[in-house]
Formats: C-alpha cells, sequence, structure tokens
C-alpha cells in the first residue's frame, strides 16, 4: 500500500497538511530527530547514536538559529545557565579528584547534561513542531515495544518460559535496562494523552492513539518497574481527580477508578509475576553482614532475601555517611565509589561491596559527589525552575514529565547510565525549548 493512502504515516513523513506550518528548517530539525530516536532504542549502536545525536546538537546550535536570539532566549531562560554550571562543575570535580581517570570518564558519560541544554535548551520550538516531535517519539516507543512483545512471546512460546515476558527479559533486544524503557514508555503515555486532550491535528486516526495506549500499558506492567507503575497509574489518577473538580464531572471520575482497578485486576491475572517486585516491599529490615541471596521476580519471596527494596535502604544509609562527612562539596566525581566502596567495607557489607553498588538514588549520588552546592545548582536548573515554569505556562505535559523523572530518581541513579543522562537532558532541554520567549504579561 503506498505511503500516501496511511493517514498516520503521511504525518511521521511530514506529508500531512499540518506539514505545512513547518519551516524549512523546522523539517530538518524534526528529520534529524527522527534520526536520533531510531538509532535510541536499538542495542548495539552507540556510535551510530552518538552520531545522531552529534548531528542534531549540531544544527541546533549553529543552524537552526542565530547567536543573537540563543543570548536572548539565555536571558529569558535562565535555567539553561544552571544546567551549564552543573556540567562544568563536573569538570572542575573530576580535575581535583585523587582518581582523575575515573572523573574524567564521569565527564565524558554525562555530556549530555550540558549538550542537550546547551543546543535544544537555546532554540524555540514552536507548537506544530512540538506537537509532531512528541508525537513521533511515541510512535517510535510504541513500536519498539510492540517488537520487543512480539520476541518475547515467540520465545516464550518456544522455550516454554514465562519469565522471557518479564522485566529486562522483555527488552533485551534493545540491550537496555527495563526500568529506563519502562520510564520512556510513561512518558509516550503522557505524550499521546497530551495529543489527545489538546485534539492535536498531528493525529488523524485515534484508533492508532488507542491501540498504542493499550501496547504501551500492557508494556508498562510487564517491565514489571514499581515506580514506572506507580507513576503511571497514579498520574492517570490526578490528572481524573484534577479534571473532574476542574469540569465536575465525578460520574467520570468514577469510571476513571473503576477503569483502574478493572484493569489492574485483568493485568495481574495475566502476569501475575509482576506482584513479586511489589512484596519485596514487605521485607524491608537488613544486616549488612547478611549472606542472602538476591530475590528474583520468579522467586518466592522471603524475609531471608536481599531485595530491591532493603537493598537500596542498605545503601542509602551507607551513602548519607558519605553526605554527613562532606556535606557542602562532596567527595568529587572520581572518587564518588571508591569512597561508597570503602564504607561498604567497613560495614562489611560484602553484598553490595562484591558487586560495588552504585547510590541506586540520584539525589544521593549528587549529594555524595557535590554536596550540597552542587545538589542545589543541579535542582534549581534542571527540576525546579522548568517545573516552574512549567506550572506557571499550564503545560501539563511538561508538569508530567518533570515529575516522572523526579519520582524515578529516588530508586535508580540514571547519571550513572549514557542512557540515563541523554533520555533526561533531552526531556528538560526540550521542555524548555517550547517555553515561548516572552515577557509575562500584568
Amino acid at each position: 500500500m503506498p505511503v500516501k493512502e496511511i493517514p498516520y504515516m503521511r504525518s511521521l513523513f511530514l506529508m500531512d497538511d499540518e506539514a505545512g506550518l513547518l519551516t524549512i528548517k523546522d523539517k530538518i530539525l524534526y528529520i534529524l530527530l527522527v534520526i536520533f530516536l531510531l538509532t535510541f532504542y536499538p542495542g548495539h549502536i552507540p556510535a551510530v547514536n552518538n552520531i545522531a545525536l552529534a548531528l542534531f546538537s549540531i544544527y541546533c546550535f549553529f543552524f537552526y538559529s542565530s547567536f543573537r536570539e540563543k543570548f536572548y532566549l539565555l536571558r529569558k531562560r535562565k535555567e539553561v545557565v544552571a544546567m551549564a554550571l552543573f556540567y562544568l562543575l563536573h569538570i572542575v570535580s573530576a580535575y581535583f579528584s585523587k582518581d582523575q581517570k575515573e572523573g574524567f570518564s564521569w565527564v565524558v558519560v554525562r555530556m549530555p547534561l550540558f549538550v542537550f541544554p546547551v543546543s535544544l535548551g537555546l532554540i524555540y520550538i514552536k507548537q506544530a513542531l512540538k506537537e509532531r516531535i512528541i508525537w513521533v517519539f511515541s510512535i517510535i516507543t510504541t513500536l519498539t515495544l510492540l517488537i520487543c512483545t512480539i520476541w518475547s512471546v515467540y520465545h516464550t512460546i518456544a522455550k516454554q518460559d514465562v519469565t522471557l515476558l518479564y522485566n529486562d527479559n522483555l527488552t533485551i533486544l534493545t540491550d537496555k535496562q527495563s526500568i529506563y524503557i519502562a520510564l520512556l514508555v510513561n512518558l509516550a503515555v503522557f505524550g499521546l494523552g497530551y495529543l489527545l486532550a489538546i485534539r492535536s491535528r498531528v493525529i488523524s486516526n485515534k484508533w492508532l492513539v488507542y491501540g498504542s495506549l493499550f501496547i504501551l500499558l500492557v508494556a508498562n506492567f510487564l517491565l514489571a518497574s514499581r515506580i514506572a507503575i506507580i507513576t503511571l497509574y497514579g498520574s492517570i489518577l490526578c490528572a481524573a481527580v484534577w479534571y473532574a473538580i476542574q469540569r465536575k464531572k465525578f460520574r467520570l471520575l468514577g469510571l476513571v477508578v473503576a477503569g483502574m482497578v478493572a484493569t489492574a485486576v485483568i493485568l495481574v491475572s495475566l502476569f501475575p509475576k509482576t506482584l513479586n517486585r511489589f512484596r519485596e516491599l514487605k521485607y524491608t529490615d537488613y544486616e549488612y553482614t547478611h549472606k542472602g541471596v538476591e530475590s528474583h521476580f520468579d522467586m518466592v519471596i522471603t524475609a531471608d532475601q536481599w531485595n530491591g527494596a532493603n537493598i537500596r535502604l542498605a545503601v542509602w544509609s551507607c551513602g548519607w555517611e558519605l553526605v554527613k562527612q562532606h556535606p557542602w562539596l562532596g567527595v568529587q566525581l572520581g572518587d564518588k565509589l571508591h569512597r561508597l566502596v570503602d564504607v561498604y567495607a567497613a560495614k562489611q557489607f560484602d553484598f553490595a561491596y562484591d558487586s560495588r553498588r552504585n547510590m541506586h538514588n540520584n539525589y544521593l549520588d549528587i549529594l555524595v559527589t557535590f554536596g550540597i552546592t552542587g545538589f542545589l545548582l543541579f535542582f534549581w536548573g534542571f527540576l525546579f525552575e522548568p517545573l516552574r515554569q512549567s506550572i506557571r505556562t499550564k503545560d501539563f505535559f511538561g508538569i508530567l514529565v518533570i515529575a516522572a523523572f523526579m519520582l524515578s530518581f529516588i530508586p535508580e541513579n540514571y547519571f550513572d547510565r549514557s542512557m540515563g543522562n541523554m533520555m533526561f537532558a533531552f526531556f528538560i532541554a526540550f521542555i524548555v525549548s517550547y517555553r515561548e520567549p516572552v515577557a509575562k504579561k500584568n
């Protein structure tokens, strides 16, 4: 069937009527972004994705807008200054680290924290392009999860092993951890919900959106990320409550709640192993010297195991000791893991020592590394100010995205993974980029 006969493909390939609202430079930016997203998910091609990232960033910085416009936007978007300073703090911290080689290796891993804010964060993306970017991200994410699910179902049947449907097994084709993919699934759901809410014209087939939402909701459950599941359904409930209060449609709120309960019952009945991820929360006690095995979603959960909950509590306690020892400037970037492992050794926490566990908390990692000074710079630039501006402009997509990252940072250290840095920096810079650069009217 020719591409032009498929409405949703027309919008993806800039062949729809709404594409006429985009300028040539918008279309080039869109194409470069699509290439970046298409190379983001597949495993084993990080070099290709880095090239795509470089092309996208260079175009944003040098060609999309003039430097005069960028200086104007920089005055309006002071959070970008804080973002750049936070990354420069990495370079300074690496230099003053005892293990400079380790420190500068983290500087490279966290480079997206600088690249996206000073490129994407210093251009102005209009509404038409914003909607199309959200649309293509959501569709690419949906297609990725659909392919992963089909692959997992096939191998589950072939090997008679139902565990291949869950968690990291579901994302093995992408060679990426399920917890990061689960967050992207949530962001795609928020994106599609936003486009439906504003009745975006890039959506020419609502059934495609409903089908995509179905795929994403099932994938969210199979990925078995506690924080992602809580974030998604909590966001849906909060949005429903807000809408019901604003429009006084409490019957609709009741239907949404009933639908969520029914969906939960169906998903738990079909995919019961995800519940094991929540059963772990019953067992939060720990002893550093305990030699128990680590629980898994395919195991019977017992109190004598290390699990996702008590491991984190134990690691956080060790990390907090470092914060108390170096509250203002931290232990420096190249030394943070060495110092944390030393605490493990002192407490005979062999389970964490042997695997060299990281902080498992993005906020704690920043506090340990840069102290309160660096944490405040990060928090204001990357989270507080973008969130405040999103609330001010009633940007509900931005609010949901930032809130999702803030919650996801509690159980995981996103800055210890190249993927975590890339996805966080991209979305925050994107949210900044489409904020209209005009003074607030009185």
